[in-house]
């Protein structure tokens, strides 16, 4: 159950989102539909005052209730792995009502407000969920399911996993309630680029780590140019791994030349 453990009062509230799911369905819904225009304000306040809008907000209003999980792409993981259906956004997905596939706030508004766009990734990139979703039922209910063609949303995440975009669950009111799929990169999304800056909003690590094994590794360093999180470093020509940035996204398996990378279950969370 995810929980703020230092304030008793929101401890409390998440106790009572794990009992009745439906309270955070909803909140999750509400928030989601309402984003676009919360973004928009914390924009123009933030070119009017001259402030970071989302890092005060989050901080005293949110509380770190909304921000990103990351969850990896099946073709990263090692093939040995047993994972559950809520920790890999294919099989996550196939379990949600998913209403379509629409353009990204970020880079679109990047775009809108600028004369020179920050990257040439699509726009057209985010996977809505028709109602919030609790992470919980995900990997138990599977029965009666909601069947979706996931034929155009897996040509999707290929092409953002190829691009080096990070796919996130947006959430809220806490991590186990997400209302939309991102597929992220870090010089326009606004949960992502702002976490990498001053860690808020807030970002939760998948349940995998990337592994290389270094005894194929030609230390090339096109691990080091994929990495968001700084976790790859090549120095004197060697590559260096700090297992502590990792946040198990993914996106420098599939570029590795010697496939010496891939992504493993954590063994505690």
């Amino acid at each position: 159950m995810a929980h703020f453990p230092y304030r008793l009062f929101h401890a409390k509230f998440d106790i009572l989102l794990d009992r009745v799911p439906t309270i955070g369905k909803i909140l999750s819904f509400v928030f989601g539909a309402f984003e676009y225009l919360i973004l928009e304000v914390f924009r123009f306040l933030d070119d009017k005052l001259n402030i970071n809008t989302i890092k005060i907000v989050n901080r005293y209003v949110f509380k770190s209730r909304w921000g990103g999980k990351i969850i990896p792409l099946n073709l990263n993981i090692d093939l040995e792995t047993k994972f559950l259906p809520s920790q890999e956004i294919l099989a996550l997905l196939s379990r949600s009502k998913v209403t379509g596939i629409s353009n990204c706030y970020c880079r679109e508004t990047q775009r809108k407000h600028s004369d020179m766009p920050n990257c040439d990734h699509p726009i057209n990139t985010c996977i809505h969920i028709g109602f919030g979703k609790s992470l919980r039922e995900i990997p138990y209910k599977s029965e009666n399911l909601v069947k979706v063609s996931k034929r155009e949303i897996k040509q999707l995440l290929e092409e953002c996993d190829r691009r080096g975009l990070v796919h996130q669950l947006i959430y809220f009111p806490n991590p186990m309630f997400y209302y939309v799929v991102c597929n992220c990169c870090p010089c326009c999304c606004v949960v992502m680029s702002k976490f990498i800056k001053n860690g808020s909003p807030q970002m939760i690590k998948s349940d995998f780590i990337a592994v290389t094994d270094f005894n194929i590794c030609k230390n090339c360093g096109t691990c080091e140019q994929r990495c968001n999180f700084d976790a790859r470093k090549l120095k004197n020509r060697k590559l260096y791994f700090n297992a502590d940035f990792c946040f198990g996204c993914g996106v420098c398996v599939s570029t590795c030349p010697e496939k010496a990378i891939i992504l493993r279950k954590k063994s505690k969370f």
